[in-house]
């Protein structure tokens, strides 16, 4: 099955194939981005993940992707530990059923990120300021599953910086300017955008004639959010029910959704997973595709955001200085977060995050723990 995805893949990367490389990170904030205004989306899916200003915008796109079509250790083949892990939890989850939830109860979702993004300043052609921030998001599914779903999105501004001050990172294009909290409700997990602050009126404005307009109006008004478009990085229970069991063919539907090598289903992999609404048969024919990822290797006792330790399936790219970990329950065969080493400009920045599932009585409140 090919997607909106493809063409966008491969029409940035013939509009610019020699853009110089940025964060790894890049990756997930320019295709969302892109893929946002394929749709007809008017504000992209992710705000987070945009960065560059809009003379740089294919650039940043093709960068992020560039960095991992190119996946310099792609000759290797996968360690047999990190074969023998993958099928462990495949056998694990294969027959797994979720936690029951009754009547009025609500399957609870919660996906908790720390990451650090790259912004353009004074007209660099790279990422020059970097900053981390926290963003949380949590989903209600009710046990009747024609009943509206809630989403709720909340962040932090920057928490830290490097080669920049907090304000200069919260100035620059495309800063991270989604609403806070964000609310969302709709049936089968079709979800709406989150709205973007206003910008700052930077001058109070001027009486005019009637019917006139003052010079630097614009007369644009922004409109209610569309639903985020569904994609196998962004499923509905009806396209979950309709995606292959096949490891072969899964394998090569997760590796084309983001790129064409074989590392990319690594990546897409990740995104899926951490919905935290991927039955137990479909987990386990994921981690059964992933065996066919070149240069993977194992890594014990590795944390999560949250401080959960599991064993990791790690792919590195020497060329691109990052390492991408999975994060995985050994006792369940869950995933549960990941973590991503990357070395930039700033010195080397961790990205990492937690996902949480449990059983809600109440729509908005999280599990008493």
């Amino acid at each position: 099955m090919r997607h909106d995805e493809d063409r966008v893949d491969f029409a940035v990367r013939d509009l610019a194939p020699d853009v110089p490389p940025m964060s790894e990170t890049n990756f997930d904030a320019g295709r969302d981005r892109v893929l946002a205004g394929a749709a007809g989306v008017q504000s992209p899916h992710r705000q987070p993940r945009r960065w560059i200003g809009a003379a740089a915008a294919v650039a940043a796109l093709t960068a992020g992707t560039m960095a991992v079509i190119n996946f310099s250790d792609s000759g290797l083949t996968p360690s047999a530990d990190a074969v023998t892990v993958l099928n462990t939890a495949a056998d694990m989850t294969v027959n797994a059923t979720d936690s029951p939830v009754g009547s009025g109860q609500y399957r609870y979702i919660k996906k908790k990120e720390s990451r650090w993004l790259g912004v353009v300043l004074h007209g660099a052609l790279d990422a020059n300021c970097w900053y981390r921030y926290e963003q949380t998001e949590e989903t209600w599914i009710p046990a009747d599953r024609d009943q509206d779903w809630l989403r709720r999105t909340t962040h932090t501004e920057p928490l830290e910086t490097k080669s920049c001050t907090k304000q200069e990172a919260m100035d620059a294009p495309f800063y991270f300017n989604e609403v806070t909290p964000w609310e969302s409700r709709a049936k089968n997990g079709k979800f709406t955008l989150p709205d973007l602050v206003p910008p700052k009126q930077t001058a109070p404005p001027r009486s005019v004639p009637d019917g006139a307009l003052p010079l630097g109006v614009n007369i644009d008004k922004q409109e209610p959010a569309p639903p985020i478009p569904v994609s196998i990085l962004n499923p509905t229970p009806e396209f979950l029910a309709g995606l292959t069991r096949d490891p072969q063919q899964l394998f090569v539907l997760l590796r084309d959704s983001t790129c064409l090598a074989e590392a990319c289903a690594f990546h897409a992999a990740q995104s899926v997973l951490g919905t935290g609404e991927i039955p137990g048969d479909l987990r386990a024919a994921i981690y059964r595709a992933l065996t066919k990822i070149p240069g993977m290797t194992t890594v014990d006792n590795l944390a999560n955001l949250d401080g959960r330790t599991g064993i990791a399936i790690r792919v590195s790219d020497s060329q691109w200085k990052w390492t991408k970990d999975m994060i995985v329950d050994q006792s369940t065969g869950d995933y549960i977060g990941d973590r991503t080493l990357q070395d930039t400009s700033a010195g080397k920045l961790l990205d990492s995050s937690a996902v949480t599932i449990g059983v809600a009585d109440a729509i908005g409140t999280p599990p008493a723990r």
